[in-house]
């Protein structure tokens, strides 16, 4: 008899477990299904990746602009002057320019790169083009230039931007390490954000060279921030295929296709005391990548694998989007892919550190911070709250809906005259695969506490029938 309460218990202790039958717990489980290995175990640096220099239509030599950008802060910079082919870019004095700059701060990551006149457009859509640093790097960028650069061309043909991204892949792979391809101030010119949306779709038809967008564009000092001055605007200084939810950003994510929004470069040209003038690289814009070793290739690892965000005025530090679930051995970060059961209770926090005085010396605070998530239905800001004055700026618990989610974050500082001052995560992806059993997932309102009650309870059972079985042994035993 007591044989069989014990079994009874069990069965009951497996039942609410499981839902409604004794299956494998572990089909319930959230796991990763695309996991950044230095997660935990990286650093943090500073970027700008979009400068120019007097080798294009910049004012000031290549020394100046590197020195300027490491005294702001900056330990990752590269060089990407126009790729014009009648400019000075990628030419060997070019070259020559950026390893002086090398020598000069040997603690410095300085990339070259070029800023690509994309085909079919002439002149009117840019990208920066980043690859590894290696014997041939000027000379995969000079050939890129010549072969590619779609200015000033007689032919403005389509096809030849696919024909540049397989050549990038192909010539300009060092290793593990590829090159980076990102989208500039994408907006500046479109008649509706909206347009690059397919823009992307083709290129990513090709392969994943271009990573996405710079969220934030460069020329934040003037009158019009970012020099969006034709059809469309920038919304508190971002491009609207970032900051406007729903736009291009949420329609790729909602599409699957994971591409990074969170960058804020300089995209510095010039300082001067009257007339067009930019921030110096890291005075304002703010890049921060979280690398897995403090090199040119761990610096291009982040970049396509998400594992940044940006900021205007210098508000936050160590900004992080996480994502836990039940099953996760760790919370899931920017650039991750998770798979949780529909219906699966999610714990999605942003981290930050924030500073007491901004980039102007000023008091500094982060006023709210806003959770967007892209589901089947479209994208919408989900919860939204003053942040916390703590590393935690904000928590919420959401459950995974039929489709999936992808979420992604932003911290607002509101400037009573405008605009106001953000920082973006880049974001989270949650797939969505059925309960491996009929009914609801059991646990997913679960506390901590009440699981490990649950788990106390059954090896309390289990401890029990080892002890009724020990006497009944002994008791057959006796005569």
């Amino acid at each position: 008899m007591i044989s069989v309460r014990i079994r009874l218990v069990l069965g009951l202790i497996l039942l609410c477990l499981n839902g409604s039958s004794c299956v494998d717990v572990s089909a319930n489980l959230a796991r990763f299904e695309r996991r950044v290995d230095w997660i935990g175990q990286g650093q943090w640096l500073k970027a700008d990746t979009h400068i120019h220099t007097e080798f294009s239509d910049g004012k000031h030599p290549v020394s100046e602009v590197i020195a300027r950008g490491v005294d702001h802060g900056c330990e990752v910079l590269a060089v990407t002057d126009h790729a014009d082919r009648a400019l000075g870019a990628a030419t060997p004095e070019y070259a020559e320019a950026i390893e002086v700059a090398r020598r000069q701060h040997p603690g410095l990551i300085l990339l070259a790169g070029l800023e690509w006149n994309v085909p079919p457009w002439g002149g009117d859509e840019h990208a920066t083009v980043l690859v590894p640093p290696g014997p041939d790097e000027f000379l995969q960028l000079a050939d890129f230039k010549e072969k590619f650069d779609d200015y000033d061309r007689e032919n403005h043909d389509a096809d030849l931007a696919g024909e540049a991204l397989r050549w990038l892949e192909e010539t300009a792979t060092s290793g593990k390490v590829r090159p980076v391809v990102i989208y500039n101030h994408p907006s500046r010119k479109d008649t509706r954000s909206t347009e690059n949306i397919n823009d992307v779709l083709l290129w990513r038809e090709v392969n994943d060279i271009v990573v996405g967008f710079s969220g934030a564009p460069g020329h934040q000092a003037g009158e019009s921030p970012g020099d969006y001055e034709y059809d469309e605007s920038t919304i508190d200084r971002w491009d609207p295929v970032v900051a406007r939810v729903g736009d291009a950003w949420d329609t790729l994510l909602q599409a699957g296709i994971d591409v990074w929004g969170a960058r804020a470069a300089s995209d510095f040209h010039r300082v001067s005391a009257s007339g067009f003038s930019d921030y110096w690289p890291g005075q304002f814009s703010e890049t921060w990548l979280y690398v897995p070793e403090r090199t040119p290739e761990g610096a291009l690892q982040a970049y396509r694998a998400g594992t940044f965000f940006a900021d205007h005025g210098h508000i936050v530090r160590e900004a992080r989007l996480t994502v836990d679930s039940l099953g996760l051995d760790r919370p899931a970060e920017a650039g991750e892919v998770v798979s949780a059961v529909e219906g699966a209770r999610l714990t999605v926090d942003v981290w930050g550190v924030v500073p007491e005085t901004d980039w102007a010396g000023d008091a500094n605070q982060v006023d709210v911070i806003e959770l967007i998530a892209v589901t089947s239905d479209g994208a919408r800001v989900v919860d939204e709250a003053p942040a916390e004055e703590s590393e935690l700026l904000f928590s919420t618990k959401l459950d995974v809906p039929p489709g999936g989610i992808v979420l992604r974050a932003r911290g607002r500082r509101v400037i009573e005259d405008g605009p106001d001052l953000l920082f973006y995560t880049n974001p989270i992806r949650v797939t969505a695969r059925h309960v491996a059993t009929g009914g609801e997932f059991p646990w997913r309102s679960m506390t901590g506490t009440q699981l490990l009650g649950l788990g106390l309870c059954a090896l309390a059972v289990v401890s029990l029938a080892v002890s009724v079985s020990q006497k009944m042994n002994t008791s057959r035993a006796e005569p």
